[in-house]
């Protein structure tokens, strides 16, 4: 078996597996497509199922061999560690605050990547068999998690939303993900944005702030209690990206935003 053929089949097994893991979890979650996103959008997330498990996979081999224990007990067991180990690093700064909090976390976080690691093994067994399985098995999966990815799905049924002044406005009769709300902004200029929900049924929702939005300025909040009312703080010019999310909700969501600069 080549090196290529080698690298070529635990890098498709490894994506394989994601691929898997992100199905299973949102089977978990009831099919709670922003919860699963936000999950599977994660860098940490690629970072340990791409980079680390296929490292992983070499290191497991090569203490399998060492041992002279090639037995599948050894690799599953070896798997199982090497899930658990990613959470222990990764937890360290929680360590200060709470021992027992920090085994919780690890453990926790553990069920997710030791189920994973061990299906890894099979599929990477079955997939360097041949030349050919790494590819046509590996592209269609880096193929459907590429496009979940770009795409973010949701489900919308009945949905119409508009923009209209300083005013935008979502009414739906299901819907199930998260949609994109873009509110311009001025540089040095504060505004005060309030969320109207009206939910007659569904799971629960949201809001969150899109990664692009922290180059613009600062997001505080200033409502009481049930009031979803915010103030921005507005440090360049341009559109303000926010999110609202939901599980398979009934409904309608309103924006406001009102320019408060003071002079």
């Amino acid at each position: 078996m080549s090196k290529f053929h080698h690298f070529s089949s635990r890098i498709a097994s490894a994506f394989i597996t994601f691929l898997l893991s992100y199905i299973v979890y949102l089977v978990y979650t009831g099919f709670h497509l922003s919860e699963a996103y936000n999950l599977f959008s994660n860098p940490l997330i690629w970072g340990i199922f791409v980079f680390y498990l296929v490292i992983s996979s070499y290191i497991v081999e090569w203490v399998a061999v060492k041992l002279e224990d090639e037995s599948k007990r050894m690799f599953v067991s070896l798997y199982m560690l090497a899930g658990m180990i990613v959470w222990f690093v990764t937890y360290i700064p929680v360590l200060a605050d709470s021992i027992m909090w920090y085994i919780y976390m690890v453990l926790y976080s553990s069920i997710f990547t030791v189920v994973a690691f061990i299906i890894f093994y099979p599929i990477e067994r079955f997939t360097r068999k041949t030349r050919k399985r790494p590819f046509y098995m590996g592209f269609p999966a880096i193929l459907i998690l590429s496009i979940i990815l770009i795409w973010n799905p949701s489900i919308k049924q009945g949905f119409a939303d508009e923009y209209e002044d300083n005013r935008y406005t979502a009414k739906f009769e299901r819907f199930n993900g998260e949609e994109l709300v873009d509110i311009p902004v001025e540089a040095d200029h504060n505004y005060e944005i309030v969320v109207d929900w009206d939910i007659s049924d569904g799971g629960p929702y949201g809001l969150k702030m899109h990664p692009d939005s922290s180059g613009l300025g600062t997001m505080d909040f200033i409502g009481d209690e049930d009031e979803w009312r915010y103030q921005f703080e507005a440090e360049k010019s341009g559109d303000l990206p926010i999110i609202f999310h939901g599980k398979d909700i009934e409904g309608s969501v309103e924006f406001t935003w009102t320019n408060v600069t003071e002079g």
